[in-house]
């Protein structure tokens, strides 16, 4: 009577002339058991290498680390766009205090020694910046601003990712340990 070895896996799917190794005459059965050994061998590696194939390569460290990295590199930019943000809060207090001092002094005649004395002084109150060149620094800190906003959600699209792959990585490890 010939076993049927349909919908088996590895040493409980042998067969030869269609009998278990259990069934086998005695000198068959154990020439057959010397070569069991490579072939558990042989179905383990290739057992392995099936479940490697299908999960990522990367190790559960390397992603954690990655983790860690990406969630840094998030904290430094939001440090960054704070600086850039106080510093446009600084600046536009500079071209405030600019267009008042510029607006009082146009109220003066300049030719008058009296109002050149009250020039001078609202010169010191109020420091002359360049209001032109201030405005075109804010400008310039709105576009960082939103570089920074870009990068971080690229940084939180690849955080996801790889949790996605850390999951990936941790099934695969549990199926690795299944066959050991």
């Amino acid at each position: 009577m010939r076993d049927s070895n349909k919908g088996k896996e590895g040493f409980d799917s042998l067969r030869i002339n269609g009998s278990k190794l259990d069934n086998l005459p005695l000198g068959q059965g154990e020439k057959a058991k010397e070569g069991l050994v490579d072939f558990l061998k042989t179905d383990k590696e290739t057992k392995e290498n099936n479940i490697r194939a299908k999960y990522p390569k990367v190790s559960e460290d390397y992603i954690r680390g990655t983790l860690k990295e990406l969630n840094n590199n998030i904290k430094r930019v939001k440090g960054l766009k704070k600086d850039l943000q106080e510093k446009i809060a600084e600046y536009t207090m500079l071209i405030t205090q600019g267009k008042i001092r510029d607006s009082q002094i146009a109220v003066f005649d300049k030719e008058n020694p009296e109002h050149r004395e009250k020039i001078k002084e609202l010169l010191r109150q109020f420091p002359p910046y360049n209001i032109k060149a201030l405005e075109d620094q804010i400008t310039q800190f709105e576009e960082s601003i939103d570089r920074c906003d870009s990068v971080i959600e690229q940084e939180y699209s690849s955080i996801a990712e790889f949790t996605k792959n850390l999951a990936l990585v941790q099934q695969r490890d549990r199926e690795l340990k299944a066959i050991k």
